[in-house]
């Protein structure tokens, strides 16, 4: 059963949290993995007169562990030493409340890449390299603000220069693995240590006709992998990789700078997201030390993309 079916009941459970706009993606990924068989829809919105916090919204189709939730919110606000932020639960009545969460997400139209869920089939322009998503997927693991920053960073590429091995991590629901393998008609690998989100990037693959592949092969098409990033093997004994796309948060950047690096091949390409504007220099830094260098900064509100390249 998905995210979107409704298990019978005549109710789902609403839970609204006034976030801090650094900790969304860890909230969201938190939200997630609450249960491992009902995904949620998550959205999340301005405040008006608030650019420090947003206010996510989550719907469950079955009542949720309040207690696990707010077991992992406070983990998450003490890694970020914030506060905790106030957590309310409450029933609605199910008023196809999937098809009323889905018309606040607007498609993302950056650059070459229209990115749609279902509901909005009909607005995918030609010209474009369109990518279907699930609205609980494609936009419950990260915020949009950085999703389009990498994929303009993707579409400012030149098409002429095909890398012939490409690596998602941290990938989510796939989204940028599926914009690069469209793009280029290549090889791509997209890992993440969550096990739900490659089983969902699994789904979304098929979804847009990609060939899911092993991750040894030499074809083209998209291979998953559950790993913790180049603590894995076939990770680090695949590449070099000519593109690197790494989408999460800015700490974990800092600490992967050296392992990027390194399987960065010569004239290799880094596009880095997942951090805010306050954060820049100390990723910056960090990668400058491994000898790459800043080509283009792309700034949405507050979170920043970055695409780098060895000196």
């Amino acid at each position: 059963m998905n995210h979107n079916e409704n298990n019978g009941s005549s109710h789902t459970w609403k839970i609204s949290v006034k976030s801090p706009v650094v900790m969304l993606p860890a909230l969201e990924e938190i939200f997630i993995s609450i249960n491992d068989e009902y995904y949620p829809t998550l959205s999340n919105f301005e405040i008006e007169g608030d650019k420090i916090n947003r206010l996510l919204e989550v719907y469950f189709d079955t009542e949720p562990d309040l207690e696990k939730i707010k077991i992992g919110v406070k983990n998450a606000a003490n890694i970020f030493d914030l506060p905790v932020p106030d957590i309310t639960i409450e029933a609605v009545i199910n008023e196809n409340w999937v098809a009323a969460s889905q018309k606040l997400l607007q498609p993302i139209d950056a650059g070459r890449f229209y990115l749609y869920g279902a509901h909005d089939k009909e607005t995918a322009p030609r010209n474009k390299i369109s990518i279907l998503m699930e609205a609980g997927q494609a936009f419950g693991t990260g915020s949009h603000e950085t999703t389009k920053g990498c994929l303009l960073a993707l579409s400012d590429l030149p098409l002429n220069k095909n890398p012939d091995l490409i690596l998602d991590l941290g990938c989510g629901s796939g989204v940028l693995a599926i914009a690069a393998a469209k793009q280029w008609n290549t090889r791509v690998i997209a890992s993440d240590i969550d096990p739900i989100a490659t089983l969902t990037a699994d789904g979304n693959i098929i979804t847009n006709n990609i060939k899911l592949i092993a991750p040894e092969t030499k074809a083209h098409g998209i291979a998953t992998l559950t790993c913790d990033g180049f603590q894995n093997t076939v990770i680090g004994e695949t590449g070099p990789y000519n593109l690197i796309i790494a989408n999460i948060l800015a700490l974990p950047l800092k600490h992967l700078a050296p392992d990027i690096a390194a399987n960065l091949g010569d004239d290799g390409m880094l596009i880095l997201s997942g951090l805010l504007d306050s954060q820049e220099s100390m990723v910056l830094e960090a990668y400058e030390k491994e000898g790459l260098k800043l080509k283009k900064r792309y700034s949405i509100n507050e979170w920043h993309t970055l695409v780098l390249k060895g000196i």
